[in-house]
């Protein structure tokens, strides 16, 4: 996994995203702690799990049914499957050694 740090990536609050398997992290955060990084290797192997546009198509389609839900974009980004899962588990850093595939699907 690449990580690249930029003025412009991640927009707002976010610390880094990752884009199809490529993490662009805000520069102010050089360099980025264990967690963040196991946190997006997380969503890689999801990525990869779901043939990347899968992962994307899903992601999105979770996003505006948890928006509708809870009527508020920040509430909807945590609510995502795959955000539960990243975040719970970050602190593994063991995770993805012993993670199941579709280890997301049971935090829907």
């Amino acid at each position: 996994m690449k990580i690249i740090y930029s003025n412009y990536l991640p927009f707002n609050r976010f610390k880094a995203i990752n884009l199809f398997g490529i993490v662009f992290a805000r520069r102010q955060y050089f360099p980025l702690d264990k967690r963040t990084i196991n946190h997006e290797y997380i969503h890689t192997r999801q990525m990869f799990e779901l043939f990347i546009v899968g992962f994307y198509i899903w992601y999105i389609l979770e996003w505006l049914y948890k928006l509708i839900i809870y009527k508020d974009r920040l509430m909807a980004y945590k609510k995502i499957s795959f955000e539960k899962e990243a975040y719970i588990n970050n602190i593994n850093l063991d995770y993805l050694r012993e993670r199941k595939l579709f280890s997301f699907i049971k935090y829907l």
